[in-house]
C-alpha cells in the first residue's frame, strides 16, 4: 500500500523518495527541489524517535535557531526546514507551531508518545488533506492519493460531498473550509492543527490575527524604510535559488515584489511572465508589463492567450485536477506555469495585495477620535480628502464591498436547473442554514482579516498547487509573510493605505511614472465574453452522455439550449456553464 500510494507522488516529487512503516504506521515522501535548501532530500527522521513527512518553507530562519540555541537544542543556518521543525517539536512538542513561521503542511509520528501530529500554516499556502475512518487516518498534501486508498471512499459521483456539489454549481467553488469534493476526505483549515493520542483525536487553531499592536513612527518615511526591509526580508526567505520566474503585470503588487527580489538577491537569473490578450478582449497588459520589466532590467516573457480553446484536453503526461475548476480556460493558465516552470521551479507572485492594503479610513479615523489623537487627526483627514480626490476611492470601496457581500447560497440563489432531488437532499441536510464564519475582530483593520480568512484564499493556493496547474513549479506570496501581515495591521490606513501609497512610494523611483501612477485595472471583460463573440456558444452545449454523470445534480433538460449568455451581466451568464465544467472534470476521472 505505501509503495502504491508513493507511485501516485512520484510524478510531483521526481527528485527522491523515501519512506518508512512499523506494524500500524507509515510515512511516505516524495521530494521536489525547488531551492538551494530542499538540495537533498531530507530523511524522514533524525533521532529513530520521531518520524516526519513535511511540505515546509520557514521564514525568519535566523531567528528561530537563535530561540532554539537558547532552549538547549542545536539549529543553523544551513539545516533543512524539516530538521528545524524536529528540533522544534523536541524542545516544544505541540506547542512549536507559535515558533514557526512560513508555509507549511507536515505529518509527524512521535514513536514513543504514539502520537500523530499535523498541521498547515496560517494561510493555507501548503495543502493538506485528510480522512479518518474507524481504525484507519490517512494524510497528504495530494488529494489523489489519499482517492488511491482501498479503504476510502472515492467513487464517482457516487461519493461526491453534496455541499462542495452545491457550491460549485451556484459558486463556482466549494465554501466550506475544511471540505473537499469527498464526502470521506477533509482537509485541514489554515492555522489548524491536528494530533492522534491514544483514542482521543484534538484538532485546534493555533494563531491567529494580531490585534494589539500599534506602530507610530514621528515621519511618514520611516513606515515606508521600515516596511521595506520586511519586504526584502519576506521575498529572501522565497528566494532562496539561483533561478525564479515572476508572474508580473503591469500593477503594483507583483511590482513591489519584483523590486524587492532585484533588491535582497540582485544576482538571482529572475524572469518575468505575463499573460496577454491582443484581440479576444480589450488588454493594456503588455505594454504595463513591459515597462514594468524594462525598469526592473529583467528579461519579459509574454504568454499569448488569444488562441486559448474552452475545455481544451489536458496536455499529455497531466493528470487531471483532483476537483474541478470553474474555468473553461484552464489549459491555457495551465500554460503560463509550464512556461514559467521551464525557467525555475520556484515562482513569485503579488497576489493579495489588494487584500493587505484595503483602505479602511473611518475606523481609523474613530480610533484617532477615540485617542484624542486631533493632530494625527487632521493630517489624516488632509491625506485622506488629497487622495480620495485623485484615485477615487469610493469606487473600490464599492467594489470590495460587493465582494464581502458574498455569503452561502440562499434558496432564493438556486439556479432553475439544479435538480428537484438534489434540492431537496440539500435543503434536509441544512445546506441553506449552514452558519456563517465569524470575521476576526481588530480595533481599526476590520476588512484586511475578514478578506484574508475567506475560503477563497485557501482554493486559490489549491488552484496554484502543482497538482492543479500540471506544473513542477512551487507558488511563494511574499505579501502573506507573517512579518509584513503584523506591520501593516499595526500602521496608520492614512496616508499609507489610500490607494497603495505605501507601495508607489516604494516604486516611484525605479519604475516609469505611468507604472507608479496606474490605476487599478483588472480585465474588462471575462476571457469568455470574447471568445463567444467571435465562436458563438455550440462548444457549451453538455453532450447526451453527460446525463449518465449529472443527473444526479442537475436536471439538464432545464438548461438553456443553445447556451444564453449576457454579456453585461457576465458573472450571472457564467454560472450557467458550471455543469459543464462539472461534467468536464467528471468525464476526465472516469476516463
Amino acid at each position: 500500500m505505501v509503495a502504491r500510494l508513493l507511485q501516485r507522488l512520484a510524478w510531483r516529487g521526481p527528485d527522491g523518495q523515501s519512506h518508512w512503516y512499523e506494524a500500524h504506521v507509515a510515512l511516505g515522501y516524495a521530494h521536489l527541489h525547488v531551492d538551494d535548501l530542499t538540495r537533498t532530500p531530507p530523511p524522514l527522521t533524525f533521532d529513530g524517535q520521531v518520524w516526519l513527512a513535511a511540505d515546509i518553507r520557514l521564514d525568519a530562519r535566523e531567528e528561530l535557531c537563535r530561540t532554539i540555541q537558547a532552549a538547549g537544542g542545536e539549529a543553523d543556518q544551513d539545516m533543512p526546514d524539516a530538521r528545524l521543525l524536529w528540533q522544534a517539536y523536541r524542545l516544544w512538542e505541540l506547542d512549536c507551531l507559535r515558533h514557526l513561521q512560513g508555509d507549511f503542511a507536515f505529518a509527524l509520528w512521535d514513536a514513543p508518545r504514539r502520537r500523530l501530529f499535523c498541521a498547515r500554516d496560517p494561510f493555507a499556502v501548503k495543502p493538506l488533506y485528510y480522512s479518518h475512518q474507524p481504525g484507519l487516518f490517512v494524510a497528504s498534501s495530494d488529494l489523489a492519493t489519499i482517492c488511491a486508498h482501498s479503504e476510502i471512499p472515492a467513487s464517482l459521483p457516487s461519493d461526491l460531498d453534496d455541499f462542495a456539489v452545491a457550491d460549485f454549481l451556484i459558486e463556482g467553488m466549494k465554501l466550506d473550509e475544511d471540505g473537499t469534493f469527498y464526502r470521506s476526505i477533509r482537509r485541514l483549515p489554515r492555522a489548524t492543527a491536528l494530533c492522534l493520542e491514544g483514542d482521543v483525536r484534538r484538532q485546534w487553531r493555533y494563531w491567529d490575527w494580531p490585534t494589539d499592536e500599534c506602530l507610530r513612527y514621528a515621519r511618514t518615511r520611516d513606515y515606508v524604510e521600515h516596511f521595506r526591509t520586511l519586504l526584502e526580508q519576506a521575498v529572501a526567505d522565497r528566494l532562496r535559488a539561483p533561478r525564479a520566474a515572476v508572474f508580473l503585470s503591469g500593477g503594483l503588487d507583483s511590482n513591489v515584489v519584483t523590486a524587492a527580489a532585484r533588491r535582497a538577491s540582485p544576482t538571482t537569473d529572475l524572469h518575468a511572465f505575463t499573460n496577454v490578450f491582443s484581440k479576444l478582449i480589450p488588454d493594456r497588459e503588455r505594454h504595463f508589463a513591459g515597462l514594468a520589466a524594462q525598469g526592473h532590467g529583467i528579461p519579459m516573457t509574454f504568454v499569448e492567450q488569444d488562441n486559448w480553446q474552452p475545455y481544451a484536453p489536458h496536455p499529455a503526461g497531466a493528470p487531471p485536477p483532483p476537483e474541478p475548476v470553474h474555468e473553461p480556460f484552464w489549459n491555457g493558465v495551465m500554460e503560463s506555469y509550464r512556461q514559467a516552470g521551464s525557467h525555475a521551479r520556484l515562482i513569485l507572485t503579488g497576489q493579495w495585495g489588494d487584500e493587505v492594503m484595503l483602505q479602511e479610513t473611518a475606523p481609523y479615523l474613530r480610533d484617532l477620535v477615540a485617542r484624542r489623537q486631533f493632530i494625527r487627526l487632521g493630517k489624516a483627514l488632509v491625506a485622506y480628502l488629497v487622495a480620495d480626490a485623485r484615485n477615487s476611492f469610493f469606487s473600490l470601496r464599492r467594489q470590495f464591498g460587493r465582494i464581502l457581500g458574498r455569503k452561502h447560497p440562499t434558496q432564493s440563489g438556486i439556479p432553475r436547473w439544479l435538480a428537484t432531488d438534489f434540492v431537496t437532499r440539500l435543503r434536509q441536510a441544512g445546506y441553506f442554514e449552514r452558519a456563517q464564519p465569524s470575521p476576526p475582530l481588530h480595533p481599526y483593520r476590520q476588512l484586511v482579516p475578514h478578506m484574508l480568512s475567506r475560503v477563497h484564499i485557501a482554493n486559490d493556493h489549491e488552484y496554484s498547487d502543482m497538482a492543479f496547474t500540471g506544473a513542477l513549479v512551487e507558488m511563494r506570496y511574499p505579501l502573506l509573510d507573517q512579518r509584513i501581515i503584523k506591520f501593516l495591521l499595526a500602521v496608520p490606513t492614512v496616508p499609507l493605505c489610500l490607494d497603495k501609497w505605501l507601495f508607489r512610494e516604494l516604486l516611484k523611483d525605479r519604475l516609469p511614472r505611468a507604472v507608479v501612477r496606474r490605476a487599478k485595472a483588472p480585465l474588462s471583460q471575462f476571457p469568455v465574453t470574447g471568445y463567444i463573440r467571435r465562436h458563438g456558444t455550440g462548444w457549451a452545449q453538455l453532450p447526451p452522455e453527460a446525463h449518465h454523470h449529472l443527473a444526479c445534480f442537475v436536471n439538464i433538460e432545464a438548461l438553456a439550449v443553445p447556451l444564453v449568455w449576457d454579456a453585461q451581466h457576465e458573472a450571472k451568464s457564467f454560472v450557467d456553464l458550471s455543469p459543464l465544467s462539472l461534467y468536464k472534470w467528471l468525464h476526465s476521472k472516469v476516463v
